[in-house]
Order: C-alpha cells, then structure tokens, then sequence
C-alpha cells in the first residue's frame, strides 16, 4: 500500500518479462522492463527520453495516429514510409535514409500491421534488423494484438530477434482484459528504461500496483490463459462470420483479405470513392468507422479498417449491409 519502484510492481514485471522470454523468444532481465499505464503511456515515455527536437522518425503510412503524436510531442519529424501486402516496404526506407542521412527510430506494428493487418515477412524483419544495426536508428515495436492470432503459431517479435541491436518493445493487457484495464510495458536497454523511469517520477511516481497484483493473481491462479483460449476462438468463429457477411454483400465492391489474427479486417474498395464522407453518413445511422483520415499521412488512404470484436452478429450484419448500400 506504500510507495515502491516506479518502474513497476516487482512480482508483476518478473511474470511479464517469464511470459515474454517464454512466448516471444526473448531475453530479458528484471532492469529491462518497465510497467505503464497502457501501451499509449509507453510511447509518449520512450519518445520523451529517446528523442530530441529535430530528430527523424520514419513511421507507417498508413499507421497509428496516436504513436506519431506522442513523437511529435517530443519534438520529432515524421517521415511516411508505405505498406504493401508484407508490411513495410523496406525500400522505401533505404530511400529515406539516403536522403535524410540520420534517423533516430522507426515505429512499427508488424506483427498485424495497423490498419492493413498485414504481417511483416521474415525477409523484410531481417533487413530492418540490419539497417538498423548499421544505422544506429531504433525499432520502435508496438505489439499490440500479439494474443490473438488463429493460424499457425504467432510470429515471434522482431525485438526478439538475437542481433537486434536497438529496440523499445511495447506491449498492453488492455486487450487482452479490456480496454478499461491500464496496464502495458515496454522493454528496452537499461540505460532507456532508467531514463524512463526517472521521468515517470515526475508525472506519476508509480503505477497501479494494485491493479498490477490482482492481474498477477489471475495470471498465477490460470484464469488468463484459460480466458485467452476461450476468447481466442470466440473471435476465430466471428472472424469467420465477419467473412462470410462481407462475402455476401461487399464481394463485388471490394476487395480484401481474411486475416489470420488480430480483431479487425482491412478493406479496399474497388473504386476510388469519398470513405470520409461515407463515415459521416454511417455515423448518422449509428454505425461508427474509423475515417482513413485517422490512418492517413496525407492524402487519405482507400481503405476502411473494420473491427468485429465488440460487436454481435446482428450489428455486423447490418453495419455491412449500410456500407454496401453507401459504397
């Protein structure tokens, strides 16, 4: 009940640094993790300690908004680079840094890209792990939906990767429990995890430790893991009701497709049209989207992210029905 290490309760980081060397491949000690409140507070304090004003970081486009304003914030330029149905395009890249020289980080989602949830190929990891160790920038890695993947075994982290060099790991539990749970981590060298934890001193002193032990208790006692299997084929089965749903009523008007995890479907639509206007007129009918504009470094991309997870069968159905009739 009193106050204690700022960077986390202790038994809680020892079991996420057991489930992390155990499950992705990684080899992680007690001073190279850090507990947070979400995945969001973990990017605005690596950007904070890790960036200075000026510097470059190369981010997916399209990608996650709130990632590039955590950077911003911490005075970086965001350079866009695309994504392709391997996730990012390494090419581009090599272009950046011939034109710009120096680049600080690079973030990315590569396990189920977001908003495409495409998966970064072996190939592609292994040449960003290279130029990252040749160029000294740092992989900045938001594993977001790592759970929940219905195919073979999920890919393990480019983090993990032995010769990584330079990576900030980020993880959550909000998916895992919900969104209202407050809990995430980062991993990363000693050297960042100390600076990170000197800044949360000022702004929060310590987590949850609370709310750390009761989700340490439920992790001991198994109920995670056996929600994590329920849960896991419980999106299985939505997932494939999502398909079939788009199959009947958006096959000749868009294309896409069915992603082995993650809990969202990525759609491009066969014809150039307005999708920020076709959020707003969905809106109006109670169904909510994400505009591309949210995903989008300038021009708006042609594409709608949908997620399936919260939602029943019947709101599925007529959500995809109204796009249909707006498409």
């Amino acid at each position: 009940m009193g106050y204690s290490n700022a960077s986390g309760d202790t038994d809680f980081r020892n079991a996420i640094i057991q489930m992390l060397n155990f499950k992705r491949g990684m080899r992680l000690s007690a001073d190279e993790i850090f507990i947070t409140r979400g995945s969001q507070m973990a990017m605005y304090l690596s950007a904070q300690c890790l960036l200075r004003k000026g510097d470059h970081v190369v981010v997916e486009n399209p990608g996650y908004k709130p990632a590039w304003q955590a950077f911003k914030s911490a005075g970086a330029q965001i350079l866009p680079v695309g994504v392709d149905n391997e996730g990012l395009i390494i090419e581009d890249l090599k272009l950046l840094l011939e034109n710009y020289g120096s680049i600080k980080a690079i973030y990315i989602t590569p396990h189920h890209q977001f908003p495409t949830t495409v998966t970064l190929s072996l190939p592609r990891r292994l040449e960003l792990v290279t130029l990252s160790n040749k160029h000294g920038f740092t992989i900045i890695e938001d594993d977001y939906d790592n759970e929940f993947h219905f195919g073979q075994r999920p890919i393990l982290p480019v983090s993990s990767f032995e010769n990584a060099e330079n990576f900030i790991y980020i993880g959550t539990m909000s998916k895992i429990v919900a969104p209202a749970l407050r809990l995430g981590y980062l991993a990363a060298s000693r050297n960042l995890i100390a600076q990170v934890t000197e800044l949360r001193k000022i702004i929060d002193v310590q987590g949850d430790n609370i709310m750390a032990q009761a989700v340490l208790q439920l992790i001991n006692e198994g109920h995670i893991k056996r929600h994590l299997r329920k849960a896991t084929l419980h999106y299985k089965n939505k997932r494939d009701f999502f398909e079939k749903v788009i199959n009947q009523h958006l096959s000749e008007k868009v294309n896409f497709h069915k992603p082995e995890g993650g809990l969202a479907f990525w759609l491009t639509p066969k014809q150039e049209t307005n999708l920020s206007k076709i959020a707003v007129k969905l809106l109006d009918k109670g169904i909510q989207i994400i505009s591309p504009q949210d995903f989008s470094f300038d021009k708006p991309i042609n594409g709608l992210r949908l997620g399936y997870a919260s939602l029943n069968e019947d709101q599925l159905e007529y959500g995809i029905k109204m796009i249909s009739s707006l498409l």
